[in-house]
């Protein structure tokens, strides 16, 4: 399992995030939804062990991703940024810079993921002619290449077109229906992910305002969106 307890990293500026607390199990998708600048990648970053909290901790089976970050990274994927940092190089060629940095990754290996994100097809082709969703799809390899059991993935959707929203989507749903794994993905465009989550955290000015099971926000609600209005309705009620 997954744990974050009272995640906090501040900025100069007070920008980031503060008090996050998320327990993740097997085959569990928790989406981390806010407006721009509400402290969701600092979050992810932190959780994946790239930065250092101010207080509180992400653990992995127990383990502090940060004060033994091998263990932890050896089942963590991370998917934040910009996708593809490495324009001259072709998607194959990407795939292998990962090579060395995890046991068993061979060539078959490298292979199948491409296949798995559907980029087989255009793993000779340099990255700076990928479309901005395959860009997306072969950073989702690098991500998956070492088979981890959680994936953070920082606004995976972002810059894709309505086709490419809805294929990323269906690509992780098979990802988590097929082999367990467990997401975090964080988003502003709840209707994308809203058919993939199985619990919703509302982020919103650097603070978790609620969090929920979908079960119970359908309970209450039609949708995530409706869900994620009255929390921010009721966050903005709270603060003034």
């Amino acid at each position: 399992m997954f744990e974050v307890n009272d995640l906090t990293k501040v900025y100069p500026g007070g920008r980031g995030i503060q008090g996050l607390n998320l327990a993740v199990r097997a085959g569990e998708v928790v989406a981390l939804l806010g407006p721009n600048g509400a402290g969701k990648t600092t979050a992810l970053l932190a959780m994946g062990g790239c930065l250092r909290t101010d207080r509180g901790e992400a653990l992995w089976e127990g383990v502090s991703v940060t004060e033994r970050p091998y263990p932890s990274k050896l089942h963590i994927g991370l998917m934040i940024g910009e996708p593809a940092p490495y324009p001259y190089l072709t998607g194959y060629d990407y795939l292998k810079l990962y090579h060395k940095l995890y046991p068993g990754i061979d060539e078959v290996r490298i292979q199948h993921t491409l296949e798995l994100v559907g980029m087989t097809a255009h793993r000779r082709v340099k990255i700076k002619h990928y479309s901005t969703g395959m860009k997306q799809r072969i950073d989702l390899a690098s991500a998956l290449l070492h088979r981890p059991k959680l994936l953070l993935l920082d606004e995976p959707f972002s810059g894709m077109d309505i086709e490419g929203r809805r294929e990323m989507a269906a690509m992780l749903r098979c990802l988590v229906t097929e082999t367990g794994m467990s997401l975090v993905v964080s988003s502003h465009l709840v209707h994308d992910i809203e058919d993939l989550i199985t619990h919703a955290c509302i982020v919103y000015d650097g603070r978790q305002v609620e969090t929920a099971s979908l079960q119970r926000i359908r309970e209450s609600f039609e949708n995530v969106e409706d869900y994620y209005l009255h929390c921010v309705a009721k966050h903005r009620g709270g603060a003034a």
